[in-house]
């Protein structure tokens, strides 16, 4: 017996078009309007995977920076014979190091090609809607 909680979207589908068909609205075809809308949820899933990956990487060269800088450091404590002088400049580099621009170019592009799915499919209402619009205008 399956404990799962995720419905079967088929099932789901089918159960909205039955209930659109009820409602018998004139101009209105149930099949599309739910077909429309898995495609904007299909969108919202692939947005989050795009930006889950993302923070993912980003974490993963967070971690790699920060091992990269504790080494430094490990280093620099290690070497006795560092002045103060060359201990704050180690540890300004380790910090540096930490902090490196690639993460935020990193996060950055995460963002914007999660944006950019979500971008896409909205542009692909808006045409819809227009299409839709001009057909009936047309009528």
């Amino acid at each position: 017996m399956s404990t799962s909680q995720t419905p079967d979207i088929q099932t789901l589908t089918n159960q909205i078009n039955e209930m659109l068909a009820k409602f018998n609205m004139p101009g209105v075809d149930p099949a599309a309007l739910v077909e429309e809308q898995a495609r904007n949820i299909e969108a919202v899933v692939q947005a989050t995977q795009v930006a889950n990956k993302g923070a993912y990487d980003v974490a993963e060269k967070q971690l790699e920076l920060f091992r990269a800088a504790s080494s430094l450091l490990l280093m620099m404590f290690a070497d006795a014979a560092l002045t103060p002088k060359e201990r704050a400049e180690l540890a300004k580099q380790a910090y540096e190091m930490a902090l490196m621009r690639e993460v935020t170019s990193m996060a950055a592009a995460a963002s914007e090609n999660a944006f950019a799915i979500a971008r896409k499919r909205m542009t692909e209402n808006f045409e819809e809607f227009r299409k839709a619009a001009t057909l009936r205008k047309d009528r």
